[in-house]
């Protein structure tokens, strides 16, 4: 019996995951949490075996999570669930000891092989990123990103889905002016001027582009 753990902020998506996985005989749900703030606690109180992780939070970076367990040395095997279908989401994702990285857009029968695959011990990575990670690129290669630290990278992905400053301040507990700053920093290391231009980088480098600019995907 695996012990699961979902960290999902959409309501529909957290229901839907409960129903499907929750009829699974193999499987436990032993919590479900929409945040960061209330993940953290459930993760230490529950000890899965799996963890769910979806990427886009709304308090935060679901990596946060996944960077906690990798420097704990935990057992829980982490699969992200997410709807950034680009390299080096999923590149930053591996180098936290990441198991498995599932994009939204799959049929649920992946979802169901990601699970058994990272629970059994193994790698999974979706089909559309196989062929674009490949041995040769190691997994800590950023592309066009490698310019940006890590928050820069966190601050990007949410600008290019459409979070004002404001928002931004909100959910990453920083002020508006740190915001601001941090976005004329990326805008001068990506050669552009506006948040239009970042949109325009985005799409033309494949990164986070199609569905995945919705706005509160993970």
């Amino acid at each position: 019996m695996t012990r699961l753990l979902i960290i999902e902020d959409q309501l529909i998506v957290r229901d839907a995951l409960v129903t499907l996985l929750g009829s699974r005989a193999d499987l436990q749900i032993v919590g479900v949490a929409a945040s960061i703030r209330e993940g953290g606690p459930l993760l230490e109180r529950t000890a899965p075996n799996l963890l769910l992780l979806d990427l886009s939070l709304e308090d935060g970076s679901g990596l946060e999570l996944a960077r906690m367990l990798y420097r704990a040395r935990s057992k829980t095997r982490v699969l992200v669930m997410t709807a950034f279908g680009d390299e080096f989401a999923a590149a930053e994702a591996m180098k936290f000891g990441v198991a498995g990285y599932f994009v939204k857009e799959q049929p649920t029968s992946d979802l169901f092989a990601a699970i058994e695959i990272v629970v059994r011990g193994g790698t999974y990575l979706s089909p559309s990123l196989a062929g674009r990670l490949s041995a040769e690129t190691p997994t800590g290669t950023l592309g066009p990103l490698a310019r940006l630290s890590r928050r820069e990278r966190e601050i990007f992905r949410l600008a290019v889905l459409g979070s004002s400053s404001r928002e931004l301040s909100g959910r990453l507990f920083i002020s508006v002016k740190t915001v601001d700053s941090h976005l004329l920093n990326i805008a001068r290391k990506l050669g552009v001027r506006t948040t239009a231009g970042l949109v325009r980088f985005a799409a033309e480098h494949g990164i986070a582009t199609g569905p995945e600019l919705e706005t509160g995907a993970g």
